[in-house]
Formats: C-alpha cells, sequence, structure tokens
C-alpha cells in the first residue's frame, strides 16, 4: 500500500509529530539530513570533490547544513555554503547547524547580489544540495531566487554539476507539482530525497521532469499518523496498486467451471468510417484484461477491417442512412450486452450523434429496471456529450466510468486545459460528485476519482503510454478487469489503471519508448497481471 501526500499535510505531519507526539525537531532533520549524505557519497567520486549547500534560511534549508556537516565529518573538505534569504528569519534550527558549520570553518556567506551569484558560477562544484524551498512554498519565485535557481540549472547543464534535492526541487509545489518559477525551470535535480512520506506534487504536473532519481526517505513518523490526521480533503491520496494484493486471487485464475458468458458481454459502439482502429485496441484490451465475449457496432464499412484484426469479436453494422435501422440493431445489441463501451472513434458526424441519443433512450430505460449494466464512454463519446450536456445527464450514474484526458475533460467541464491540469485531482472529483459518476482522468499521472468518494493517483507506467491508442487500450481494460472482477467498481477502476500501466512499461522490454505502438501494450497486459500479482505461470492440475 503505498501513500502520497501534499507539501500542506506534510507540514501538518510535521507539526504533530513535534508538538503532539514528542519527537524533537532536531531528531526529525538528523534522519533527513543522514539521507541527504548518503545519497550526496553515492554522487561524490572522491574525497577533494567540491560541494555546494543552497539553502534558505527555514528548515529545509537546515537539512542542507546538517547535510553538510556530516559530508565534512566523514572526510570532505571542500564545502561552501551559499544561504540566501532574511538572516532576521532564521529558524532556531537553522542557527544551530549554522553555529557548527561555523565552528568547522566551513565557508558559509550570504547571498545578497549578482556579484555574490557570480562567485558561485566560478567556483563550479561537483555537487550541489539544493535546500532553498522546502514543501511550503505557495509564491512565485522572483528576483535573486530565481537566478539562483536559474544558475544552479545553468551549472548542472554547462559544467556537469549534480543536483541533489531537500524534500522537493526548489520551485516546485509539493502539493500539485506545479511550477512556480513563471517561465523559468525549478531546480532540475539529479536526485531529490524526499522525507517521511511521497509527495503528489513530485509525480504530478512538472514534478516527474524535475525530480530525477526519487528517494523517499524514512525518518520516524508513526506509520498511522496519515489516517489519524487526513479528513478526506485530498491531500492524502493512495496509489493505484493499493488493492492488488486484496483480490490478486481473481486477477491470477479464471473459475474452474467458467465459460466464455462468466466473463462478461461487452458492446463497443464505435469505429466511424476510416476510424476503425481506436475500436479495434479497444476489444483487444478487452479479451487481454479477461473480457469473456466482444461484439462490435459500427458502420458496414468497418466488418471486414475489425472481424480480420479481432477474428475472435463479433460484429453487428448499420447503414449511415438508415435511421431506423441503426436503432433497431442497436436495441438488440444492447440486449445482449452487459458492458458497453461508447465513443473509440465514433466521430462528431449527425450519425454518431444518433447513434449517441439512441444509445441513451436504451440506457435510461434499462436503468428503471435496476439492471447492472456498465458503461464506459471514451473519446468522441465524451466530446459529443460535452456540447450536449442534457443528452449526458441521461448516461450519467454510479455505473457509468468516463475516461476524459485533460483537452476533454476541459470541454466537459467548461474550462481552460491549464485549470483542469492546476488541480487534476480536485477537477476529477468535483465531476464525479457533480454528476456521480467515476472519472479516470488521463495524464503522466492519472487520477481516479470513484462516484462514492474515493481518489486514487497511478504512479506506474512510463512514456511509451504517450502514443496514439494507449487510451483506447485503457478502456477496454477498465472493462475487461471490471469483468474479471465482477464490477467492483471501486476497487476496478484503479486497479485496471495500474494493470495498463504496468503493460505499458512491459511492452518497452529491451526496445525504445519512442517505437512502442498501443498495440504492444495490449499485447503485455496478461504479463503485467503476472507481474502485479507475483503469479506462478505453471500449469495448474
Amino acid at each position: 500500500m503505498s501513500q502520497l501526500v501534499s507539501g500542506s499535510f506534510a507540514k501538518k505531519i510535521d507539526g504533530y509529530a513535534i508538538n503532539e507526539l514528542g519527537i524533537p525537531s532536531l531528531t526529525l532533520m538528523q534522519r533527513a539530513a543522514e539521507g541527504l549524505f548518503e545519497e550526496a557519497e553515492k554522487l561524490l567520486c572522491k574525497k577533494s570533490d567540491s560541494i555546494l549547500v543552497a539553502a534558505g534560511v527555514g528548515n529545509n534549508g537546515a537539512d542542507g547544513l546538517n547535510a553538510a556537516y556530516l559530508l565534512y565529518e566523514a572526510g570532505y573538505r571542500d564545502i561552501r555554503i551559499a544561504v540566501i534569504g532574511n538572516p532576521e528569519k532564521r529558524t532556531e534550527e537553522f542557527r544551530f547547524h549554522e553555529d557548527r558549520l561555523r565552528a568547522r570553518g566551513v565557508d558559509l556567506k550570504y547571498i545578497r547580489d549578482k556579484k555574490d551569484l557570480e562567485a558561485l558560477r566560478l567556483y563550479a562544484p561537483d555537487l550541489v544540495i539544493d535546500g532553498i524551498f522546502g514543501i511550503g512554498l505557495k509564491r512565485q519565485v522572483e528576483g535573486i531566487y530565481l537566478e539562483l535557481i536559474d544558475l544552479l540549472n545553468e551549472l548542472r547543464e554547462s559544467h556537469g554539476t549534480r543536483l541533489l534535492s531537500a524534500d522537493v526541487p526548489s520551485g516546485l509545489d509539493a502539493d500539485r507539482g506545479r511550477n512556480m518559477c513563471g517561465e523559468h525551470r525549478p531546480v532540475q535535480a539529479d536526485v531529490t530525497v524526499t522525507f517521511g512520506f511521497d509527495k503528489l506534487g513530485l509525480w504530478m504536473g512538472r514534478g516527474p521532469s524535475v525530480r530525477g532519481r526519487l528517494i523517499v526517505r524514512d525518518i520516524g513518523y508513526p506509520e498511522d499518523i496519515c489516517q489519524l490526521l487526513s479528513h478526506n480533503n485530498y491531500d492524502v491520496i493512495e496509489t493505484s496498486d493499493i488493492f492488488i494484493k486484496s483480490i490478486e486471487h481473481k486477477l491470477k485464475f479464471r473459475g474452474p467451471n467458467a465459460n466464455k458468458g462468466s466473463y462478461g458481454k461487452l458492446l463497443i459502439i464505435g469505429g466511424s468510417v476510416g476510424m476503425a482502429g481506436a475500436a479495434f485496441l479497444s476489444g483487444l484490451g478487452a479479451y487481454k484484461s479477461g473480457m469473456g465475449m466482444v461484439r462490435y457496432f459500427g458502420p458496414e464499412q468497418n466488418r471486414l477491417i475489425l472481424q480480420t484484426l479481432l477474428p475472435e469479436a463479433m460484429y453487428d453494422s448499420y447503414d449511415a442512412g438508415d435511421l431506423d435501422g441503426m436503432r433497431k440493431s442497436l436495441k438488440q445489441a444492447f440486449s445482449w450486452a452487459d458492458h458497453f463501451i461508447l465513443g473509440p472513434g465514433l466521430s462528431c458526424s449527425p450519425m454518431a450523434r444518433d447513434v449517441v441519443e439512441a444509445f441513451s433512450v436504451l440506457w435510461r430505460e434499462d436503468a428503471e429496471k435496476e439492471r447492472k449494466k456498465l458503461l464506459l464512454i471514451d473519446a468522441d463519446g465524451l466530446n459529443i456529450i460535452s456540447e450536449e450536456p442534457e443528452l449526458g445527464s441521461r448516461i450519467m450514474g454510479e455505473r457509468t466510468i468516463i475516461t476524459p484526458h485533460v483537452g476533454e475533460m476541459s470541454r466537459l467541464m467548461h474550462c481552460s486545459i491549464a485549470e483542469i491540469k492546476a488541480d487534476p485531482i480536485a477537477s476529477a472529483a468535483a465531476y464525479a460528485s457533480e454528476h456521480g459518476a467515476n472519472v479516470i482522468l488521463k495524464d503522466a499521472s492519472t487520477v481516479t476519482a470513484a462516484a462514492g468518494g474515493s481518489v486514487f493517483i497511478n504512479i506506474a507506467g512510463s512514456a511509451a503510454l504517450a502514443k496514439a491508442g494507449s487510451g483506447d487500450v485503457l478502456s477496454g481494460t477498465v472493462a475487461g478487469v471490471c469483468a474479471v472482477l465482477a464490477d467492483d467498481i471501486e476497487r476496478t477502476l484503479p486497479t485496471a489503471v495500474f494493470l495498463h500501466a504496468l503493460a505499458g512499461s512491459l511492452a518497452v522490454g529491451s526496445g525504445s519508448e519512442h517505437g512502442t505502438l498501443a498495440r504492444e501494450t495490449a499485447l503485455s497486459l496478461p504479463a503485467a497481471f503476472v507481474a502485479a500479482t507475483g503469479q506462478d505461470t505453471a500449469k495448474r492440475v
């Protein structure tokens, strides 16, 4: 089980540990500094290597100073400390570590102007420990602070200086990974040692691109402190692999008396003329994730393509000019299925809108009978309902899942992409709450918000998934895992997202992220099931 916490909540944990549990702040800081020291030694080649600690006057800077003290005691002598900030605002802990370093004769100076920055440029250290800003940064970085961050990044690029960040790279918001440096970059770390708990901001927004190798250092907080202090305000988020251990028996093997109908019947409504690939990938992902039967509903022109690509699937068609025929055919296919994917490759043509309209009537009628069918809306299905909210309201509910990327989410919520990216957790949770539906908001770190209020974030996967068709495979994966887990939606959704991401990583293999195709991710899903469950692949007898 893994948890991510916001920077704001991490400060709350720190305060509670010190003020309520009586853990001395210097004890916590010593453990944090030991983590920095250990990683610093891995980045250094020899005792004569030069080290610069760039420190603010708060406790993040104090962590850097403490690490410098440990390095000095270990025999490193070429150490300089560059402090930025108002000396009168130094914390008590900072003063303590500053005094220890001065007593050892370590070069410690305050940065006041460009001349001081230029001296650091000429020093060109082998290693920088970044302790300028910590998890409490909430304002835009500007002035000499921004110039110092720019200088550290320049040293890394021009001199090969290695950058080690304390808790979070300076200039990065620890809550949601926002870049607080405007058009400039936060510190581009080679390694980040974060303390106590992994931070949400290291996995969202700019976090993944600037954190470098990530180390989570245990500094002695009680294991249950998050549960004790959390009040469900999305400052503590579980990761998508949370349920794997509790459901692995269902993911490992099919029931010995099962048949093809035991694991769901999926109808995929999509694939307009010239766009059959999206529907194919959804069907392939569904089959590879355990779905028992797959059927397509689309234009007659796609029949040969899809039945050639996926002969295991059935195909029902309609003619673009025959509205009554389409409705009749859809009704028959609808009655057969218990799972639906609406939208992949559907287009936003007038006929596609008629298909969604006809589906919404059938879905509403079925919902009134309290049947347990399950609907996933993706791609053009989302684009159509974003333009016709009344149509969307007919098919939303606790048995409905939407899988938008941030652009589709912005259209659904009638806001900018920037607003969605600023806080994807809040966006997904708000939409799920307002519409009583389940949301999988796709991005580098995908957010899952269930209709019941639980929220998860996925931290698995690789950039190989940044490829056309990956979202279609995810739709099929969600449907397939739903069938395997008997529609336990709260567990299904984050689990499916995790397995899909893991499959993307496995698909890369010894190859390249650049060349990995979405279909290869789908074909890697069985291996992802095995890897996630530690499955013994020996034949059962």
